[in-house]
């Protein structure tokens, strides 16, 4: 796992939470119990109502060449959604069992409640008024590809539909520890909304991201994840630690 998977899913979380879909406050960050299957097959969850579970479940990256071991490549992010009979609560003026307000327990329902939830994590997640929203985005160089599968369960009369949606995503690399971080870019912008939504979260990534120059590792060699040994090899830096002269080879290494 890394910072940018890590700040992308709870980018992804915060604003489905703000985003109002059906499920409402009920998004999870990477609970693993929410949608379980038996030792039969079937499936379960531990929610009391209809929900939204979000996980990164998987990076690729082949080309490590610019940015080392920073990279995170192509990224799955896991939209897992679900609604159950159990989940029902009696309308107090129809009197009629609805899992959500308007939405009766009928397996079309069912159905008709993931078909919607699909609908509204893409508009969420794409909302140019939602903060959070346009942080994950800053985060994602390109979308890859979508896929979405379903999956039901009636064991024991306990009937079950569960909706998953995977994007995979081409996602920028790590920032270089100590880096100075663009104004204008993703992490401030995340750094100052989670902050409001829990300052000791916040100060955790702020710790790993690190103080702008504060490093004691040259720059070239914080960017790339190269060793001292293959970076002096290289005449990347001089012996004595000092950077070379630049002006000879016209790099930059400011890592900003």
């Amino acid at each position: 796992m890394s910072l940018t998977m890590m700040a992308l899913r709870i980018a992804a979380v915060q604003a489905l939470k703000a985003g109002g879909t059906l499920v409402g406050e009920n998004v999870l960050d990477s609970q693993i119990s929410a949608i379980d299957q038996t030792t039969n097959g079937q499936l379960r969850s531990d929610q009391q109502k209809p929900f939204i579970a979000v996980y990164t479940d998987a990076a690729r990256a082949q080309d490590l060449s610019q940015t080392g071991l920073r990279t995170n490549g192509r990224v799955e992010i896991v939209f897992n959604c679900g609604v159950a009979l159990t989940m029902a609560q009696t309308n107090k003026n129809t009197g009629a069992a609805e899992i959500i307000e308007g939405f009766p327990a009928t397996d079309a329902n069912f159905e008709a409640i993931l078909d919607v939830l699909e609908v509204q994590i893409g508009r969420t997640l794409t909302d140019p008024d939602n903060a959070w929203s346009q942080v994950f985005a800053g985060f994602i160089k390109g979308y890859v590809s979508k896929d979405h599968v379903r999956s039901s369960s009636a064991a024991e009369n306990v009937r079950l539909a569960a909706g998953q949606t995977k994007l995979t995503v081409d996602v920028f690399a790590d920032p270089i520890q100590d880096q100075a971080l663009s104004e204008t870019g993703p992490w401030r912008r995340f750094l100052a909304l989670l902050s409001d939504q829990d300052a000791a979260k916040a100060e955790r990534f702020s710790a790993l991201l690190g103080q702008p120059g504060a490093s004691l590792y040259p720059a070239f060699e914080r960017l790339m994840g190269m060793a001292s040994s293959d970076a002096r090899a290289l005449k990347l830096y001089s012996f004595d630690g000092l950077p070379l002269d630049l002006s000879v080879t016209g790099v930059t290494l400011d890592g900003a």
